[in-house]
């Protein structure tokens, strides 16, 4: 009976081989899964919700962004559109006060040109009114020196 009892122990005994195929294989295999599906719940699948939330988020940003880059350039169109009228408005404007000056301008040149002319014939008309009194007096002051000259002592020179 010792025979068939170590006879039995030999044949239950490992072979020790590179790769023994016995019930530890399929239970590794099985805690393998367990392992890939524990992780998938615990780890993965939040992970992959983080990040899908996140690539929605981005979308969502870049959608606002197209959009609020549509509004900017109706924006610059619109006010390019204002600045112009405000442009065309401003020549026009500057056109009429060029005219306005010009206006003023003349009609000053003719003011002081007249208001001239008036100063002249008065300056003219005084100096002959001077002049012809100056006339008139010219032989009584040549009187005057002369009777002056008439009363004065001779001077004496050395």
């Amino acid at each position: 009976m010792y025979t068939s009892l170590s006879s039995i122990y030999v044949s239950l005994e490992k072979t020790g081989g590179l790769f023994d195929i016995d019930a530890t294989l399929p239970v590794l295999l099985i805690q393998f899964f367990l392992l890939v599906q524990i992780l998938s719940l615990v780890l993965f699948n939040p992970i992959q919700k983080i990040l899908k939330q996140r690539e929605e988020e981005i979308e969502n940003n870049l959608k606002n962004a197209r959009v609020t880059l549509e509004e900017v350039d109706k924006l610059q169109q619109k006010i390019k559109k204002i600045l112009q009228s405000v442009r065309d408005r401003h020549a026009i404007r500057v056109k009429e006060v060029e005219s306005k000056r010009q206006t003023a301008l003349i009609r000053s040149k003719k003011y002081l040109d007249t208001k001239l002319r008036k100063t002249r014939e008065s300056m003219v008309n005084t100096y002959r009114t001077k002049a012809t009194q100056a006339g008139n007096l010219i032989p009584g002051v040549v009187k005057e020196i002369n009777r002056y000259l008439r009363v004065r002592p001779p001077i004496n020179r050395l």
